[in-house]
Formats: structure tokens, C-alpha cells, sequence
């Protein structure tokens, strides 16, 4: 039995002989889901008349006991009856989190096979690993895994007050916690403090790790924490965030992220510090 963290998806890059398949169709980065189901896997029956528009297939390993791959298919089946076509980030808002990290694996493992099917170093054709998901160049001896782009992700809090930003591309009266990737022989840590200077001109410290979410968007792991302001002066850099103000927690955006995202968590998770509940 598998541990409960794991929400029913355990990876293989075989099948393993379960009785049943079920398949995640995709199509481009989108998904293809059966009309009136909460499921977005299809059995085999169901992707049986699929099987003439899939392009590629691929094993991601076993979800709920039972083998499950991925078929990157043809645009016709955009028109499938019986079917409709879901982007990611309409999903985000409507599924499970464990159907959400299901599908989200599904496309990012579908891009990683298209995008690294030549060596970067001598340009040969990779082969599938035989013991993990990975691509093998056996000229060079290399082995490429699937892109993973850790970000960090900070509520920043003063007393009742916690600091939230809008990007330059968002619309007005739409923010967000500060966000942004680790650089290379950087850490966590050193990352949150840097983001924060640079795009807000704010210094922090008490960092509070919470937790973490795969963001398929295209392939990033967003590292989520809380923290506490040492100055409160705000600066914003002006290329990444346009704006950026204090929000006590009464008197928050009207526009906020969604509690399936780390950055809503996050600030459910402030509003429940300062509030004790």
C-alpha cells in the first residue's frame, strides 16, 4: 500500500502488468477529458479509439494500483466526440491537487521527451534509460532527466501587514506574493532574500518554510515561505513588478490567487498566523 503523501501516483518507467491502463490523452499542453466525468484519465476502452491520433506514448508509472501512461495525440482529436479539450490553468481551478499533479507530470514528461531527443553535447539521438525516466546519449555516456526550475515564493509579513506585488504583464488590482527563481549555487534562502531586495527593495529575515507545489507553467517546483519584514520601506524595481504595497489582512487586493496555488496558501497562511486561527 502506498503512503498516503504519495495521493495515489507511484512512478515507473515500465508497466507493470496491472489488470487495467488508464491513459491521460494530451494534446499539446492541453488535456482531452470525457464529457461529464471527474476523471481525467480515460480506461482502456475509452482510449482505444484514440490510438490512431497518438503520436507518442509514454509509461509514468501506476495511479491508484492501475498502469498509467500518457499519449501525446494528433490536433484532430481536438474534435473527439464526447470530449472536451481543458488547458492546464482552467484545471488548476476546477480538479483535485493529486488530478492536478497527475496531469501536470503528464505534459511536462511529454515536453522533456520532444525537446531532448538529440544529445546537446554531440547531437546523436538519446534512447530511453531501462531503470528510470531518463534519456540516454550512449555515445557521450549522458543522461538527461526532466527539466525541474526550483523557484522561490514569500509572503512577507510586518505585524498585520504583509507585502504583495503585481507584475508589469498582470492588470490592475491583481497581486501576489514575490516570487522567482534560484540561480545557479544559490540557495533557497539566499534566493528569498535576493528576490525580495530586488524587486521590492525590502530586507527580511525569520524564514518560515510551508511547503511546496509543481507549477507546470512550463516546469517549475515552487518553494513556499512566510517572512518577516526589517525594513518596510518598498522600492520596486520597475522590469519584473510594477507595483508593490503593505496589505493588513482586513484590507486585502480584491484580485488574490486562488487557494490551489502556494502563492494563496501562503497568504491563507499569514492571515492565519496574525489571526491564531
Amino acid at each position: 500500500m502506498l503512503p498516503p503523501a504519495l495521493e495515489g501516483f507511484f512512478p515507473a518507467n515500465a508497466l507493470s502488468g496491472t489488470d487495467g491502463l488508464v491513459v491521460i490523452p494530451v494534446i499539446g499542453r492541453d488535456i482531452l477529458v470525457a464529457r461529464g466525468s471527474r476523471e481525467l484519465t480515460v480506461d482502456r476502452e475509452q482510449a482505444d479509439v484514440m490510438k490512431f491520433f497518438c503520436q507518442q506514448r509514454l509509461v509514468l508509472g501506476q495511479w491508484n494500483g492501475v498502469d498509467c501512461e500518457v499519449w501525446d495525440l494528433a490536433p484532430e482529436c481536438r474534435s473527439m466526440d464526447g470530449f472536451s479539450v481543458m488547458d492546464l490553468r482552467s484545471l488548476l481551478l476546477s480538479t483535485t491537487d493529486d488530478q492536478f499533479s497527475l496531469v501536470s507530470r503528464a505534459v511536462q514528461m511529454l515536453e522533456w521527451q520532444k525537446t531532448h531527443r538529440y544529445c546537446g553535447a554531440c547531437g546523436q539521438p538519446t534512447e530511453s534509460a531501462t531503470t528510470d525516466h531518463a534519456l540516454k546519449c550512449l555515445a557521450c555516456d549522458i543522461s538527461v532527466y526532466p527539466r525541474i526550475s526550483p523557484c522561490v515564493i514569500v509572503v512577507v509579513r510586518d505585524g498585520e501587514r504583509c507585502l504583495l506585488g503585481r507584475q508589469v504583464t498582470w492588470p490592475e488590482g491583481r497581486f501576489s506574493a514575490l516570487a522567482g527563481f534560484l540561480e545557479a549555487g544559490e540557495s533557497a534562502e539566499q534566493a528569498l532574500h535576493r528576490e525580495v531586495f530586488e524587486e521590492a527593495g525590502v530586507q527580511i529575515s525569520n524564514l518560515r518554510y510551508v511547503g511546496s507545489q509543481a507549477w507546470p507553467f512550463p516546469g517549475q517546483l515552487m518553494l513556499g515561505f512566510l517572512a518577516d519584514a526589517d525594513t518596510t520601506e518598498i522600492n520596486v524595481d520597475g522590469l519584473e513588478i510594477a507595483e508593490a504595497h503593505w496589505w493588513h489582512y482586513k484590507e486585502l487586493p480584491a484580485i488574490l490567487p486562488p487557494l490551489s496555488t502556494m502563492s494563496g496558501r501562503l497568504i491563507a497562511r499569514f492571515v492565519e498566523e496574525v489571526t491564531g486561527t
